[in-house]
């Protein structure tokens, strides 16, 4: 008998959001825009093996734009926290990569970060909520102003949420139908294998 694995969601995201294609298709009912080159995307997705336990879902950039994406099926107040040390690892990744040096004189430009979480938990969500990492800052100090802000888009992509950027996206809707369905068989008692088979 083959087992499922229970996170299953997340591992489903990543794999059908791991192609350029998939991506493009996503980027592009997320931001609006309507590229057509899956070329154009440079796939960065953190791997844990090289950063030491800092992985993401799928990280990319675009037109000078830098995009981190993560699946969430539990509703998460950190996640603009785990944004910010992801993005430094991929600014850091960047930097290496394109032998940039931030002690020299010049500017150092860096591609836009944009930070979405794509949330399918069982908690009603709005369609869409911005987690901003001042929110965790202590209140002792209210009268300062924090040198760090950085926020997180939650898109809620349950069944029924967010319609427009489910008919921008295939993949995404059917990713979000597999996952009401199996939920909804679940909720009938039946095993997640059986759920997931059916």
């Amino acid at each position: 008998m083959t087992t499922v694995n229970r996170k299953y969601k997340d591992r489903l995201f990543r794999m059908v959001f791991s192609s350029g294609e998939a991506l493009l298709a996503l980027y592009n009912a997320v931001s609006g825009n309507s590229c057509t080159d899956p070329d154009e995307i440079e796939i960065v997705t953190l791997d844990d093996v090289i950063y030491m336990g800092m992985k993401n879902d799928a990280a990319f950039l675009i037109d000078d734009i830098l995009n981190l994406y993560e699946h969430q099926s539990t509703k998460n107040p950190n996640m603009p926290l785990r944004g910010v040390l992801y993005m430094a690892n991929e600014y850091r990744r960047y930097l290496e990569e394109y032998r940039l040096n931030i002690y020299g004189s010049s500017l150092i430009r860096l591609p836009l970060p944009q930070y979405y979480v794509f949330y399918n938990g069982r908690e009603e969500e709005p369609d869409r909520t911005e987690l901003k990492i001042s929110d965790a800052y202590s209140k002792k100090y209210s009268q300062l102003t924090p040198c760090l802000e950085f926020k997180a888009v939650m898109l809620n992509i349950n069944i029924g949420h967010n319609q427009e950027l489910m008919e921008h996206c295939q993949k995404l809707k059917e990713y979000a139908q597999f996952v009401g369905e199996v939920r909804k068989r679940l909720d009938r008692g039946a095993r997640l294998e059986e759920a997931a088979d059916e």
